[in-house]
């Protein structure tokens, strides 16, 4: 059985973006957004992190802690063909791979932070 690393944690949440998009309000969606750019690049604190803001809101919390129960408990086999894209990310891409994935779940909410008529 393996057990909740910050990495697990941090790709669980990945999944919970990916796989479970509607439990994500539109609050919420904005929120994450926003707080992202300002969490920490390493595993443990980016994992920190993640699990206070998931602290804010309990619905996410506990679905991501049944993500971690299910997901990362003994099938391992299952998770790796779940999960091809995750494969052993360096460290300083897991809030690279986040925002990658809140664009193609919550594409109405990522939109680039970079505005486009800045230039007048």
């Amino acid at each position: 059985m393996m057990t909740r690393t910050p990495e697990n944690r941090i790709k669980a949440f990945i999944e919970l973006i990916e796989s479970q998009a509607s439990i994500f309000s539109p609050e919420n969606r904005v929120d994450l957004d926003q707080q992202l750019d300002t969490f920490p690049e390493d595993v443990e604190s980016l994992s920190n992190a993640i699990t206070d803001w998931c602290l804010k809101y309990i619905h996410i919390d506990l679905a991501l802690n049944q993500k971690l129960d299910t997901s990362y408990g003994s099938m391992d086999r299952k998770l790796r063909s779940i999960t091809p894209t995750i494969r052993e990310p360096q460290k300083e891409d897991f809030k690279k791979l986040i925002k990658n994935q809140m664009r193609k779940s919550f594409p109405e909410t990522t939109t680039e932070t970079k505005p486009s008529d800045s230039n007048q």
